[in-house]
């Protein structure tokens, strides 16, 4: 069972970042779309025939991937003995609580209901209301640098293949290769201009520096030639999306 919830989730998350990808992309052509990201999914879905069934899969999908990390995180817990495997279930932890809230935010929206969610913006003024709040952040976009890195790192060694490489019977492979590649060295660009955002709140004592997607597709628009970088980015998001497709799919991690 817990394996089924395992596959939805990954084919629900590769569908989002295709989404998103698409409609950026589809801008950065000034051919329709728009600058996307999880809430523009929500409202392009939710114009689309039979948009809240398609709600209620993509709620559900994202509800199995978060759950499927909750069980990663105990597992690794329980079973890894070395010391990495705290910094692996404060990634699952974090994923679990992401998605999970994701998934909540979508069902609600299904029934007309609205969530008290924590915005980015809100959540940033708390934490500099603690003493020290800014050096909280700052630690933060050190974690996020280091996720950066660790998705090249990733590239470069090719490891992100290597629980894929156990199951022999892959139709496709070299489009499964490219598009990994690809999708997760865009993501680890993203990681860092994601830590840039928190930088810059965290020396500047400002929550509103704070972006998220929307706003890191923006800021790569705003760059010179940013529509090309915003179309690479977008296409790195839907061909990270279809990596979730194949990793979903052969691998078990």
């Amino acid at each position: 069972m817990i394996l089924k919830l395992r596959k939805f989730g990954f084919l629900t998350k590769g569908f989002v970042y295709i989404i998103i990808g698409i409609l950026t992309f589809l801008t950065a052509l000034n051919i329709g779309g728009k600058i996307s990201d999880k809430n523009g999914v929500i409202s392009f879905l939710e114009n689309q025939i039979f948009g809240k069934v398609l709600l209620l899969i993509v709620s559900l999908g994202l509800m199995s991937f978060a759950l499927w990390r909750a069980y990663k995180f105990y597992d690794v817990l329980k079973n890894e003995d070395s010391n990495k495997k705290y910094f692996s279930a404060v990634s699952y932890l974090f994923r679990t609580f992401f998605y999970g809230s994701f998934a909540i935010s979508i069902f609600l929206k299904i029934f007309n209901q609205t969530s008290n969610d924590v915005t980015k913006e809100t959540l940033v003024s708390r934490i500099l209301q603690i003493e020290n709040g800014n050096v909280i952040l700052i630690l933060i976009g050190i974690i996020f640098s280091g996720s950066a890195i660790y998705q090249f790192y990733k590239v470069i060694t090719n490891s992100y293949l290597e629980d894929i490489k156990k199951n022999k019977n892959i139709a496709s492979f070299n489009v499964l290769k490219k598009t990994g590649a690809f999708g997760i060295f865009a993501r680890g660009i993203s990681f860092l201009i994601f830590s840039w955002f928190i930088f810059s709140a965290g020396f500047n004592n400002n929550p509103e520096k704070i972006k998220g997607t929307q706003e890191m597709f923006r800021f790569l628009n705003s760059l010179t030639f940013g529509n090309i970088l915003m179309a690479v980015m977008a296409l790195g998001f839907v061909c990270y999306g279809v990596f979730q497709y194949f990793y979903g799919r052969y691998s078990n991690s």
